[in-house]
């Protein structure tokens, strides 16, 4: 077993979108048996291609969004969840209501922060990057994991007032 353990692991990592829903968020029934990059680049559709397509760049072979996978109706949404801290490795936040080129402080006031979800997904992987509306990095901080960058944890701990080493340092367990 163990030497196919590594790249076994290593193609089926995924990464999580984690956004602020807008109206016409698309679903599975809209994505399923598709292939996303034929898909009429409009509205949130746009979103979920650069979403993939930033995913594919980072060399990963798998994209987790909520919106496409999740059915709120339905009783299978607490193992939804669940599955976020079992299996998420990366988190990609994808701050759509900030200008482009932010500043210090975007992120504090983004609507992201507004959501129910906020928290657990930005402590479910051990990796997170946030992202500004044209997907470029939030602070243009190229760093491998937002959680550990100064700047942005230092604005997530003003942001939800839960001490920045705390969240860098939770794992589940």
């Amino acid at each position: 077993m163990e030497p196919i353990t590594e790249p076994v692991a290593k193609y089926f990592r995924w990464v999580m979108l984690s956004d602020r829903w807008e109206r016409k968020e698309p679903l599975l029934r809209d994505i399923q048996d598709k292939f996303i990059y034929d898909l009429d680049p409009v509205g949130t559709i746009v979103k979920l291609q650069q979403f993939c397509k930033v995913a594919r760049d980072a060399g990963l072979r798998w994209a987790w969004c909520n919106t496409c996978y999740i059915d709120q109706n339905n009783f299978e949404l607490q193992e939804s969840v669940n599955s976020m801290f079992v299996c998420s490795t990366l988190t990609f936040v994808y701050l759509s209501d900030i200008s482009f080129s932010s500043k210090s402080g975007a992120l504090a006031k983004s609507t992201w922060n507004t959501r129910g979800w906020t928290v657990q997904e930005f402590l479910a992987p051990y990796i997170v990057l946030f992202y500004q509306p044209d997907w470029t990095p939030y602070l243009d901080d190229r760093s491998p994991n937002h959680k550990e960058s100064l700047p942005i944890m230092q604005e997530m701990e003003r942001s939800i007032r839960i001490n920045a080493q705390a969240l860098a340092a939770f794992r589940l367990g």
